[in-house]
């Protein structure tokens, strides 16, 4: 008698189809890593120029570029998905955010307490601009509220939102300290989207929210707090001097609440692409894709610090 156990098909392909699958590992890709690479040197080396060199108009200007650019990818999302939206009308309201931005933070700067009631009397007439076209405009539109609501939403997510690095950049205050805050924004928001990358791209197993974005894992997640978590500290410990509104308990308390805050808002662009059955916002910045898609995080990360350093400035007498 042979001592072999024979196994039957049906119980072979039982045990196949209850074995769990192996977890996968995702890897570095050599070429997208070299192209991501060139353009984070680039764009570093680009910001640094204009934060330190660049005349207030003119790095006004470029933050308006970008503001406007991810405005228009975002109307051109949902315009891809068969929505219509007030794209030119829209665009020109977010060109008014900046151009209050200007009056008020660098023609005027005596008049600077004035700059959110100019911010606040653009959206009011952006809405009531979006009705009033509805209302008088014979359109053949059948959507007519989502169209004013998409067309508001690209206002508000991109445009008012990116304006606050303007904002913090230009605010009363010292000059230098500006700049400082200014690059430590970017370096704590963009150093968590390099953590979550290798991290994630090299021991992460652990899918985050797969159904919105299938790439981002919890490892991912870690990496992008403790990447962020070191760059806020290690900069407020060897730039104290210029950081007077950034102590050391602050440092820690938006090392972490910042790529809490841009994890959100990388989700928050996947949740547009994912709706619109896009991969990426444009294909302007190689290895990265469009505006929208570089300065996602920083859509949420910039309000939150600007509000965190008011709230927590001392009160003078």
């Amino acid at each position: 008698m042979s001592t072999e156990t024979s196994t039957t098909p049906g119980t072979l392909s039982g045990a196949v189809a209850a074995a769990p699958p192996p977890a996968s590992k995702a890897r570095i890709d050599p070429r997208t890593f070299a192209k991501r690479t060139a353009s984070w040197v680039a764009l570093w080396l680009s910001a640094l120029l204009l934060v330190y060199h660049a005349p207030p108009t003119l790095a006004l200007i470029f933050v308006a570029l970008f503001g406007l650019a991810g405005q228009w990818e975002f109307y051109r999302a949902q315009e891809e998905k068969g929505h219509k939206v007030f794209k030119q009308s829209g665009l020109f309201c977010g060109a008014l955010i900046y151009a209050c931005t200007w009056y008020f933070l660098i023609d005027h700067p005596e008049k600077a307490r004035f700059v959110h009631f100019g911010l606040e009397l653009v959206l009011v007439g952006t809405l009531l601009g979006a009705f009033i076209r509805l209302v008088v405009m014979d359109e053949a539109n059948r959507e007519p509220i989502t169209t004013a609501a998409l067309s508001f939403l690209g206002l508000m997510y991109v445009p008012f939102l990116f304006n606050f690095v303007a904002l913090l950049a230009f605010m009363p205050g010292d000059i230098a300290e500006n700049r400082f805050l200014l690059v430590y924004l970017l370096a704590v928001t963009k150093f968590a989207d390099v953590g979550a990358y290798v991290i994630g791209s090299v021991v992460g197993r652990h899918k985050m929210i797969p159904r919105i974005s299938p790439g981002k894992t919890w490892e991912g997640f870690a990496g992008a707090i403790l990447t962020s978590l070191a760059i806020s500290v290690a900069l407020a410990l060897l730039m104290d001097r210029h950081a007077q509104r950034l102590s050391l308990s602050s440092a820690v308390i938006l090392g972490v609440l910042l790529p809490l805050i841009s994890v959100v808002g990388d989700l928050a662009e996947s949740v547009v692409k994912r709706d619109a059955s896009i991969k990426d916002s444009g294909h302007t910045i190689p290895g990265i894709g469009g505006a929208l898609d570089l300065i996602d995080s920083i859509l949420f990360t910039a309000p939150v610090l600007y509000f965190y350093l008011q709230f927590t400035a001392p009160v003078h007498p």
